[in-house]
Order: structure tokens, then C-alpha cells, then sequence
């Protein structure tokens, strides 16, 4: 059927992800487990003991080794990835979708940095079906923490209505980040395809020279009227900031969207229901204007160890905030470029 697997085409000898460990693996054995009157599969086994059962050879090597050195681990351990984490990567021919044999939440739950690295330690086709299994959030998520150059290999196998459905979930930062290094005319074809007011968020970040504070700031923040009182802006956050990464910084404007202070969620907790929310704001806040440079702004966050810092325009009207990981990402990047060689990770 569709979506059963076949132990010798799909399991053995194969590739398969280890949910549990974040890992690609070779299964070389499975371990089978009779319970009333059937057989379920248990584990694959991926350790090199595995692949000596397979190839017959279990009782001479066994033999060798124990007459060499009875106390091997090789004896005693067995490498084994129970299957309730196992995901064949086994493709639909017709469809060109994988096959689950675990959850879509477990897939999801894999940090977007190790499933990035998993996606890149398949073969293409593998790489597109297991990619297209996970929901747009997490596409998103995956794709911003891959490099230019894998970006490019997954959005060359995408439509364009896929590719701007994951733009448009991306943080605006790392959108901004990947569109600019786009042919004009590709990016022109995606942002049609993204609903108007993301679009035209995207749009005038992509104006902005990459190392100045305007290039690398973010348009996903919370800002509140300063007229509010602390409970309502209190179910305002609860109702409309769900997507909103730095929530614990709420920054307070006037009509005109200028900045007058900055609170916190904490600040909110600890205040009372009636007050106006001015009265938690830190009234004397740090903030870099769009002009300033990426070494201005990491100056002043690591001076003042704040984990986020806004950013005005020359009137003073809030346009956007850099973040810590943003600032660090930066940094670093620079920092490599100036050893001429990027890391290899661990």
C-alpha cells in the first residue's frame, strides 16, 4: 500500500533519521520482536556488530575477538535506535513525499539546526521529500539556518508560490538577509506572491546597506501606545504576539509611532492593572539610529549587556530592533571572512 514500507527496500542497508539522536544512519540489522503471534519491529541496528550478523560472520568474529580480548565492547554493546524514532526516508515515486512512519510533531521538534543538517546529509530527492513533509512554520525555521549556498539548492527545487510562503514566514532579519543576495527579478517574482503588508515590511528593509543598523534590524517587535493601561496592554500581548520572538522587550510610542520608553513583561507582571503603562517604562533608553554601523551597535549592547536595542529613523520614529543573535551573527560572520575560511562546526 501507499504508505506501508518493506523492511529490504526501505530498512535494510538503508539511510534513515534517528529522531531521538538528530542524526542520518545506516540501518545494517533489524531487531524483530514476536508479540501475540506477530512480529513487530523493535530496534534497527546500526553498529558495525549489526553488519557482521548480517553478513553471516557473527560466530568467527565473535570467536576473535573473545579469544583476543574478552572484555571488547564490541561483545557486550549494541547500537540500537528503537523504531518509534526511526524515520525511513523512503519517497512516494508518484507523489515525491516521504513516507512517515513518526509523528509530524517529532519532526518539528527536532531543532531547526540539527534538522537542517540532517536535510543535507541525504541525496537530493531525499533531501526535497523529507523538506516538503514539515509544515510551513518549520520549513521557514530550517531554511534561515542554512547557508547561501543550500538556500539556493532547496529554492531551485521549490515553486515560487512554496518559496514565498517560506519568505514569508521567516523572521524579517534573515528574509532580508536571503532575498538581497537574489537576482532582482527573482525577488520581484516572490514578493508578488506574498501578502501586501509583509511584502512591503521586506521592501523597506531591503533598502538599507547590509552593515548598517537600518540593514540588519528586524521588523518583528512589540509596540504599544503609551496611552494603554498595564492590563490591557497586557491581553494585547497575550492576543497579538504570538510569532513575536523578543515579547520580553515591549516598546512604548506615542501617535506618531516615537519612541518614549521601553518596558518589560516583568515590569507588566509586577504593576498595577489600572496604571498607565508609562509609568513602568524606562524612560532614558538606549536606541541607534538606521544609519549607524553594525560595530556602533555591538559596542553599545555589549556595553549595557541589553539583549535587544531599537532603532529610529533621524525623526525619532521606530522602525525596527536588532537583537543579540542578530548583532552576534553579524560579527561573526565578519570575523571569518577575515580568517578567509568558515567554520566547519563540531
Amino acid at each position: 500500500k501507499e504508505y506501508e514500507f518493506l523492511l529490504k527496500r526501505d530498512i535494510l542497508d538503508q539511510q534513515v533519521v534517528d529522531t531521538f539522536n538528530h542524526k542520518v544512519r545506516r540501518v545494517n540489522d533489524v531487531h524483530l520482536l514476536k508479540v501475540d503471534q506477530e512480529l513487530v519491529i523493535a530496534h534497527v541496528d546500526i553498529g558495525s556488530r549489526g553488519l557482521v550478523r548480517r553478513m553471516g560472520w557473527e560466530k568467527a568474529i565473535d570467536f576473535i575477538v573473545n579469544t583476543l580480548n574478552k572484555k571488547s565492547s564490541y561483545l557486550k554493546s549494541e547500537d540500537l535506535v528503537s523504531w518509534k524514532y526511526v524515520q525511513p526516508v523512503s519517497i512516494n515515486p508518484a507523489s515525491m513525499t516521504m513516507k512517515l512512519s513518526v509523528s509530524e510533531k517529532q519532526l518539528q521538534g527536532i531543532p531547526a539546526a540539527d534538522l537542517g543538517d540532517i536535510i543535507f546529509d541525504l541525496n537530493t530527492s531525499q533531501r526535497m521529500a523529507l523538506f516538503r513533509t514539515l509544515e510551513v512554520k518549520t520549513k521557514a525555521k530550517v531554511f534561515e539556518n542554512l547557508d547561501f549556498v543550500e538556500q539556493k539548492s532547496i529554492l531551485k527545487e521549490l515553486d515560487k508560490k512554496e518559496a514565498a510562503q517560506i519568505v514569508a514566514q521567516m523572521s524579517s532579519d534573515e528574509a532580508t538577509d536571503f532575498l538581497e543576495r537574489l537576482p532582482r527579478q527573482t525577488v520581484k517574482n516572490l514578493m508578488t506572491l506574498i501578502e501586501s503588508g509583509r511584502a512591503k515590511k521586506l521592501s523597506t528593509l531591503l533598502g538599507y546597506s547590509s552593515d548598517s543598523a537600518g540593514g540588519l534590524m528586524t521588523a518583528d517587535f512589540v509596540s504599544i501606545p503609551e496611552t494603554m493601561t498595564v492590563g490591557v496592554a497586557i491581553d494585547y500581548i497575550k492576543n497579538q504576539t504570538r510569532e513575536v520572538e523578543t515579547v520580553p522587550y515591549i516598546y512604548v510610542v506615542d501617535e506618531k509611532n516615537h519612541l518614549k520608553g521601553v518596558t518589560t513583561i516583568r515590569r507588566l507582571l509586577f504593576a498595577e492593572a489600572q496604571d498607565s503603562i508609562s509609568k513602568t517604562t524606562f524612560h532614558k533608553s538606549l536606541y541607534v539610529y538606521l544609519s549607524n554601523s553594525v560595530k556602533e551597535v555591538a559596542y553599545l549592547m555589549d556595553k549595557y549587556k541589553i539583549a535587544a536595542i531599537p532603532v529610529l529613523d533621524e525623526n525619532k520614529i521606530l522602525q525596527g530592533i536588532i537583537t543579540m543573535d542578530d548583532i552576534l551573527s553579524q560579527v561573526i560572520s565578519i570575523a571569518w571572512r577575515k580568517q578567509g575560511r568558515a567554520p566547519k562546526g563540531i
